[in-house]
């Protein structure tokens, strides 16, 4: 008997850790079953950062469209002070409609501005600048700072972990759930395409090319079964792509852009000088007219939806499988 209530001890130990891991906690992280107004649980964040909460944050603010998108999805908006202005453009945002019922807007990082909406909770991501994260903090101001994915598999993590920072674990894991049922039921349909078959592909915005190795393009690539032509050259993210290496990648299709990322109302006419660029008339996508176009919504997305963006992808280079 004793050995018995030993064995079970053990096994209740091991079901609570794995529930700890399970939420991204490290060692020294707590979650209680429930709050009890003195537990309470704690989260540590990217830069080492423990946070500690004796109840579920209430009045939580974003500062990263990517956030917007997950929070919106995850809690309700009662729990929400403040979304980012991006949030309400449909162009480039998959909340827009779930975001007006949020009324405060952050744009950029003003220490001034959010310590203003009196938030129990921001969210910022790591590249928002390490300084306001400080004087935030020094004003007594609960600063939580994500990794900004670069893969699938990285923005599933950042919903887990955003999930167990807001305390809804059970919807971040459904919310993970879905996205890989999606990837599955579209690689079900390209993933057996032998490699002589697959498709190259160029993805161009108004900056110029985009999607080098190791990018979130990339990974999306992958998961569409298309050769990402920009990865192949090896140039950096930092790097941008020239005329003749586009030429020389020879891409059988061209993804070109939806959303007038500068704002200049000069989108129409960048794309028809891609069409009637010289330099461009002999790659196959032009010969063949082999232009697409994915919702700029999924394909800029660091949020679940980015899934949508490899379904567009592959329906949209692969078009003949979906007949």
């Amino acid at each position: 008997m004793r050995v018995l209530k030993k064995y079970m001890a053990s096994l209740c130990l091991c079901l609570v850790l794995l529930l700890l891991v399970g939420c991204g906690l490290t060692q020294n992280d707590t979650k209680q079953k429930h709050f009890n107004g003195v537990e309470g649980y704690s989260i540590t964040d990217v830069t080492g950062t423990k946070l500690t909460f004796q109840e579920k944050p209430k009045r939580i603010v974003s500062l990263s469209l990517g956030v917007d998108e997950i929070l919106l999805d995850m809690v309700s908006a009662d729990r929400i002070i403040a979304v980012t202005y991006l949030a309400d453009n449909p162009t480039i945002s998959s909340v827009s409609v779930k975001a007006r019922a949020i009324g405060k807007r952050t744009r950029g990082n003003s220490p001034e501005a959010i310590i203003a909406l009196k938030p129990d909770l921001v969210i910022m991501p790591d590249w928002a600048g390490m300084d306001t994260a400080k004087t935030l903090r020094d004003m007594g101001l609960t600063i939580y700072i994500y990794k900004t994915p670069t893969s699938l598999k990285e923005i599933e993590k950042s919903i887990i972990d955003i999930a167990c920072l807001v305390d809804e674990k059970a919807t971040g894991e459904k919310m993970v759930e879905k996205m890989q049922n999606k990837l599955k039921a579209t690689w079900a349909i390209v993933g057996k395409l032998p490699t002589n078959k697959k498709r190259t592909i160029v993805a161009l915005s108004q900056m110029g090319a985009f999607g080098a190795k190791g990018t979130t393009f990339d990974d999306l690539c992958k998961h569409a079964n298309v050769v990402n032509g920009v990865a192949l050259t090896g140039i950096t993210k930092n790097e941008s792509l020239s005329k003749e290496q586009i030429v020389a990648i020879n891409p059988d299709v061209l993804l070109l852009p939806s959303w007038d990322s500068t704002d200049s109302g000069k989108l129409n006419k960048y794309i028809q000088d891609v069409k009637d660029d010289p330099a461009y008339k002999d790659i196959k996508a032009i010969r063949n007219n082999r232009f697409i176009y994915v919702h700029d919504n999924y394909l800029y997305s660091i949020s679940q939806y980015a899934v949508n963006a490899v379904d567009e992808l592959a329906r949209e280079v692969y078009p003949e499988l979906y007949k």
